[in-house]
């Protein structure tokens, strides 16, 4: 492991223990500012990060925009800007890994999973929304959450073939980086929504991870390819 990497991974155990930590001591106030200074040091990695790479600094950029509008998330415009900012940091997201897929050709059999895998989630998605507008009717928009939901179901079955098809330690760490926020972003929904307060740690704990693994992510090169070839 490079020193690049050392520092990445000390950051990731680092952040999540003061994050968890921030949630068993201080207020929920004090502690989502916490979440939003911990995405902001993973902004300033991906700034200082050799070579630099857009992408990721607009899909950090954007994630640290959506964790401030989640201080004052009761607000209706801060809700939104939160759902909008990161949707597009999503974007981003998925536009890193369909960089890499769209070199190779989609099989008939990858087109009719990822039908599946859109069908399901869409129908899981229907379920979550009903419940959470049977709380918070007043607190969300919906065509912002749809659509929010929409792009993350298509960033995760871009990493998913991703990591299918070029199966190395550059594309799992893409993967988990992907399923880690999606895991973060679901279970604040069951926090916050649905009234179960223990899920923040869990929402908290995979947010970290995301952000981290993202870095790694960037951080490996594909010792078969040159290092512009696997640059975002």
């Amino acid at each position: 492991m490079n020193e690049r990497k050392r520092l990445i991974t000390f950051s990731i155990v680092f952040w999540i223990v003061v994050n968890l930590a921030s949630l068993a001591i201080f207020s929920e106030e004090t502690s989502r500012w916490v979440r939003f200074i911990c995405t902001a040091f993973f902004l300033v990695t991906a700034i200082l990060h050799k070579p630099f790479y857009w992408k990721l600094f607009f899909a950090f950029l954007l994630f640290t925009i959506c964790d401030f509008s989640l201080i004052y998330f009761e607000n209706p415009v801060f809700n939104t800007i939160t759902f909008i900012s990161r949707g597009v940091a999503f974007i981003f997201v998925a536009a890193i890994g369909a960089v890499k897929l769209k070199r190779l050709r989609i099989t008939w059999l990858e087109f009719f999973i990822g039908v599946i895998l859109v069908a399901i989630n869409l129908t899981l998605l229907i379920e979550l929304e009903s419940l959470i507008s049977f709380a918070h009717t007043e607190e969300i928009y919906i065509s912002a959450f749809y659509i929010f939901s929409v792009i993350a179901i298509f960033t995760i079955i871009i990493a998913v073939s991703y990591s299918n098809r070029y199966n190395n330690k550059k594309s799992f760490f893409y993967l988990c980086a992907v399923l880690w926020m999606i895991c973060s972003d679901l279970t604040y929904f069951i926090a916050y929504y649905l009234d179960f307060p223990e899920f923040y740690y869990a929402d908290r704990f995979f947010n970290v991870l995301g952000s981290g693994f993202l870095m790694l992510f960037a951080s490996t090169s594909n010792k078969k390819r040159k290092l512009l070839d696997a640059c975002i």
